[in-house]
């Protein structure tokens, strides 16, 4: 699915590996700086140390374009996921999915994050079967999105105002107004030409929104403008890879090759 254009910002290519945001300050990032979706998922993954695997593959690429190195990324998944696992489970099952984004492995493409399109249009999200990849706006019940956003303090005029565009089906616009309430005193064009067109995006606003002077916590929301915009003639956006998941791996190359 294309992206809508960015017009405020470059287009977050997750090309470069130069990382300036520490694996220490995640959790902080994703109740402050992350899209309510990537923040969701993290949560998730916080509380269950574990996701399916269209939430880890949505969530990895989003870290990956925030400047995470694949060492990192293999670093924060493994210490999660390890809370309750093995870690010679998790290095024979999960590893090979990392490696795989960051262009290691297979096709050895370098994978771009999910637009805003991809997340909402991606099926199977189902919360109560632990598939807690997707667009919260479109996927969350009226109550328990008003539930979420009273607990992120969003005021209750937005409340109302990102309840009816979720009700009109425009999520992007929702999650452009959910960004302004949680940033004070923003106002974003994108709310007003169709909302935010990419989760990594929101996250770049966010960190310019706290950096404002261009601090090197700033560059974490993307390494380097001109390095995204080096690398984004061979990045390519990732189609569905195949979930390995209670598969063994044996079978790997097999699921590669009717992958490609």
């Amino acid at each position: 699915y294309p992206s809508l254009p960015l017009p405020l910002s470059s287009s977050p290519c997750p090309a470069a590996r130069r990382s300036q945001v520490s694996l220490a300050e995640l959790p902080m990032l994703a109740k402050r700086s992350m899209p309510l979706c990537m923040s969701n998922m993290h949560s998730k993954l916080v509380e269950t140390s574990h996701l399916k695997h269209n939430a880890r593959n949505q969530l990895g690429l989003f870290l990956k374009g925030i400047g995470l190195t694949v060492e990192e990324s293999m670093a924060f998944w493994r210490s999660e996921f390890t809370k309750k696992m093995p870690a010679d489970k998790w290095q024979k099952e999960y590893a090979y999915g990392i490696r795989y984004n960051y262009g290691l492995e297979g096709k050895r493409t370098d994978w771009t994050p999910h637009s805003c399109m991809k997340v909402i249009s991606t099926p199977g999200a189902n919360a109560s079967a632990g598939e807690h990849h997707g667009c919260p706006f479109k996927n969350f019940d009226e109550t328990q999105m008003r539930a979420t956003l009273q607990q992120m303090s969003v005021p209750t005029a937005d409340v109302t105002y990102i309840l009816e565009k979720v009700r009109g089906q425009h999520y992007q616009i929702a999650c452009g107004k959910y960004f302004e309430a949680k940033h004070k005193g923003t106002t974003l064009i994108e709310t007003e030409l169709g909302g935010i067109s990419h989760p990594n995006q929101y996250f770049e606003q966010s960190m310019k929104f706290y950096n404002p002077a261009g601090t090197p916590a700033d560059a974490a929301s993307g390494a380097g403008a001109s390095s995204h915009k080096a690398a984004s003639s061979v990045a390519v956006e990732q189609p569905a890879m195949p979930a390995v998941e209670d598969v063994p791996m044996t079978t790997m190359d097999d699921l590669l090759a009717m992958a490609s």
